[in-house]
C-alpha cells in the first residue's frame, strides 16, 4: 500500500477502507453516510473538476495508478493538492460496488445546503418517485444535457447520491443542484409560488400530446411519475401523453422524460 503525496489528509489507508466497507455494507449505511461514492475514471474526474471542494478521500489500486489514465487522473489530484492512497488490485475489488470496477473509487462529502429553488429553463423537471437508479441518474444527465441547472425530487425518489445513479448520471450531479420536496403537492405549491404556472403531468392517455399545439412546456412544470404506480397526484396538472402508434404498453420512464424535455427544448430555442 502506498499513500501520495505525503500525508495531508487525516484518514489512513486502513481507515479509508474500512468506512468504504461500511459504506458498501447496506443501503441503510449508504443513506446516512456523510459522503457518497464516486466510481469510474471519467466520473471521478467530473467531480474534481466540478466539485473539488467536496473531495474526502479517494483510493486507486495499483494497476489503475501505473495505466495512462491514473498517471494522468493522479497528475490533477497533484494539482489541486489532494492526496490518495493505492492499494492491491484485490483489495481494491472487495471495495468496488460494480463488477469490472475502472479502479479508483473517491468519497465526496454530501453537498452543503444548495441555494433555494428556481425555475429552470426551459421547464423545471420534477422526479416523482422515481426510484429505479438508473433512470433517474440517466434523467440527470438528460436534464443537464437540455440546459436545465436543477431538478426537482418528490420524498420515496432514488436518492440522487446513491453509487448507482451518480454512475449512471455520469457526472450530472456535480453540474446541476437537487431539491427533495416531501410530496407532489408540496412541490406543485413551491412552483407556483416561484411564479410558474402550467404543470403537465406525463401520462398514458391524455387528449393533449407532445406534439400538440396545447402542450406549452416553456417555463412549465414536467412531471413523471413512478415506474410502476405512475404520478401520485396528477390532479397538480394537465395530462400529457407520448403518442405510441405502435404495440409497446408503456415506455421507460427515462426514455419519456428524454423526449419531453427535448420537446421542450425546440419549442424554447429560436
Amino acid at each position: 500500500m502506498s499513500f501520495s503525496p505525503e500525508p495531508t489528509y487525516a484518514a489512513s489507508i486502513p481507515g479509508m477502507v474500512k468506512a468504504l466497507r461500511r459504506f458498501g455494507a447496506s443501503r441503510h449505511n449508504q443513506r446516512k453516510s456523510p459522503f457518497f461514492v464516486v466510481e469510474g475514471y471519467r466520473v471521478c474526474r467530473e467531480a474534481l473538476q466540478r466539485r473539488p471542494s467536496w473531495f474526502s478521500f479517494c483510493l486507486l489500486s495499483e494497476p489503475f495508478q501505473g495505466s495512462e489514465e491514473g498517471e494522468e487522473f493522479c497528475r490533477l489530484l497533484r494539482h489541486l493538492g489532494l492526496p490518495w492512497g493505492t492499494i492491491p488490485a484485490g483489495e481494491f475489488s472487495s471495495l468496488a460496488l460494480t463488477e469490472g470496477s475502472q479502479g479508483v473509487l473517491m468519497a465526496m462529502a454530501r453537498p452543503p445546503a444548495v441555494p433555494p429553488p428556481s425555475l429552470p429553463r426551459p421547464c423545471t423537471l420534477i422526479l416523482d418517485q422515481v426510484r429505479e437508479p438508473g433512470n433517474v441518474g440517466t434523467l440527470l444527465r438528460t436534464a443537464w444535457a437540455a440546459g436545465l441547472d436543477q431538478v426537482w425530487f418528490t420524498s420515496g425518489s432514488a436518492d440522487p447520491w446513491n453509487p448507482k445513479v451518480v454512475r449512471s448520471g455520469m457526472g450530472a450531479q456535480f453540474a446541476l443542484t437537487t431539491h427533495t420536496f416531501p410530496s407532489l403537492p408540496a412541490a406543485a405549491e413551491a412552483f407556483h409560488a416561484l411564479g410558474g404556472r402550467q404543470i403537465w403531468c406525463a401520462m398514458m392517455d391524455a387528449p393533449v400530446t407532445l406534439f400538440s399545439p396545447e402542450f406549452s412546456p416553456a417555463g412549465a412544470a414536467i412531471v413523471l411519475g413512478n415506474e410502476g404506480n405512475g404520478i401520485t397526484c396528477p390532479q397538480v396538472g394537465q395530462a400529457v401523453t407520448i403518442p405510441m402508434p405502435g404495440h409497446a404498453e408503456s415506455l421507460n420512464v427515462a426514455q419519456a422524460g428524454t423526449l419531453l424535455l427535448f420537446e421542450a427544448l425546440r419549442r424554447t430555442t429560436p
